[in-house]
């Protein structure tokens, strides 16, 4: 894509301007960026797949290289070619803007040779005083991999992706070059596992990422740059995290904690006192509030189902008036009907069905009984009103009912009565 204002003109000049990759830079990708092998025949001896150097191997694991020093993994095998690929990052700068370099190594390695690794450069973000990014890079292509770059096209302004995105968040070479504003910003020469871009975007941008910072507390910094409602949670709850500080707090669980500061505040605590934000045992804490929470939420819901319940009251009364306080017994089994939306709920509360939940008082074909036997609820039961036949007679739990035929014989013995209501 071709520059469109002075600015991108000026950053395609500028890393045009940038210099190549330095032996130590490609040494370090080549040592660090990909794992290490040696292969191994069956006769004992093992080739330095890096290196080529063959020497005899009894033992099995990891292993030093006694040639070039490498950490390898032994591997028992007949192959003779390894090809791998890394991805890995140069920090560096130009002018007054941040550089990251993008970088794809190559490696072929063959049995006894030496490795020879090939490196391209992706990609650039360039990274303006104020924060603002701007990418040149490779034109992607179709295809199923993220990472399928047209390698024989120029490094041009290109709009970001998830492909140099997360490009950016692989391996970065140790000797990292930051601007003097990021610089006096805090940052010690050590992303701490943060994504590179977005970590100085948030030094030059963010107060807050900037005291955190000079503060040394990571753990809250990488929460803050994990993601934008993280940084909602920083922006929300700096006064807490600030009095947590200020009382000796030590960060080291940050999800959990800002879990359980929320759960604090939907319980209508104090995020300002000391003894509730900083707690000691922040587990135990975090699990007495989810427990709490939880009871709160039963105690609303039920408010709620009682409002619903008012609520659908007149509609209940329209549909089954006619059947209020209809009852049938056999001596033994009593069966009445449920009279308002409120003993539906108290019904599935009891029972633990769900008679009052799914609204069973709003269905216009269908008339919902509770069989008791000496005073015990044994059986809520569901008729048709169409042709009185029994839809379902579930026990506690939605359990089989022992005495279902007695109370089928019950329905059948007085469905006369219920279709004089039926018609009344």
């Amino acid at each position: 894509m071709k520059p469109r204002n002075k600015k991108q003109q000026h950053i395609v000049e500028l890393s045009g301007r940038l210099r190549p990759l330095t032996t130590p830079q490609m040494n370090w990708a080549l040592n660090s960026t990909i794992n290490h092998y040696g292969y191994r025949l069956k006769n004992g001896m093992c080739t330095c797949m890096k290196c080529g150097h063959e020497w005899f191997v009894t033992h099995n694991g990891m292993c030093l290289c006694p040639e070039c020093g490498t950490q390898i993994e032994i591997k028992d095998t007949k192959e003779r070619v390894i090809r791998d690929k890394s991805y890995f990052n140069v920090i560096t700068t130009i002018e007054d803007y941040q550089v990251v370099r993008m970088f794809l190594m190559l490696v072929e390695m063959r049995k006894g040779m030496k490795a020879s690794p090939a490196y391209l450069e992706i990609g650039q973000y360039f990274i303006d005083p104020k924060g603002n990014k701007t990418v040149v890079g490779l034109q992607r292509t179709l295809g199923y991999y993220i990472d399928s770059f047209a390698f024989g096209s120029p490094l041009e302004i290109r709009n970001d992706n998830d492909a140099f995105n997360h490009i950016a968040n692989q391996w970065v070479y140790p000797r990292i070059k930051v601007t003097d504003t990021i610089k006096r910003n805090g940052f010690k020469n050590s992303t701490h596992h943060i994504h590179p871009v977005t970590l100085f975007q948030e030094l030059l941008t963010n107060p807050k990422a900037e005291t955190l910072m000079k503060a040394n507390d990571i753990e809250l910094l990488r929460y803050l740059c994990a993601r934008p409602a993280y940084k909602s949670d920083i922006d929300k709850y700096w006064n807490t995290i600030k009095i947590a500080k200020r009382n000796g707090y030590d960060f080291k669980y940050v999800r959990m904690w800002f879990d359980y500061i929320k759960m604090l505040e939907r319980m209508g605590k104090d995020l300002n006192s000391p003894s509730l934000i900083a707690p000691q045992d922040l587990k135990t804490a975090h699990d007495e509030y989810v427990e709490k929470v939880n009871r709160q939420r039963v105690k609303e819901q039920k408010e709620a189902n009682r409002k619903k319940a008012e609520a659908d009251q007149a509609k209940f009364e329209e549909l089954k008036g006619r059947y209020i306080g209809l009852s049938m017994t056999d001596g033994t089994i009593r069966l009445h009907t449920l009279d308002s939306v409120a003993e539906y709920y108290d019904e599935g509360t009891k029972q633990h069905i769900c008679v009052g939940s799914s609204g069973y008082y709003l269905k216009e074909d269908t008339l919902v009984f509770t069989a008791t036997m000496g005073g015990r609820t044994i059986a809520t039961v569901e008729i048709s009103l169409k042709d009185f036949s029994i839809i379902q007679c579930r026990a506690f739990t939605n359990g089989v009912c022992e005495y279902a035929e007695q109370i089928a014989g019950i329905i059948n013995a007085n469905k006369k009565i219920i279709a004089e209501r039926k018609r009344a």
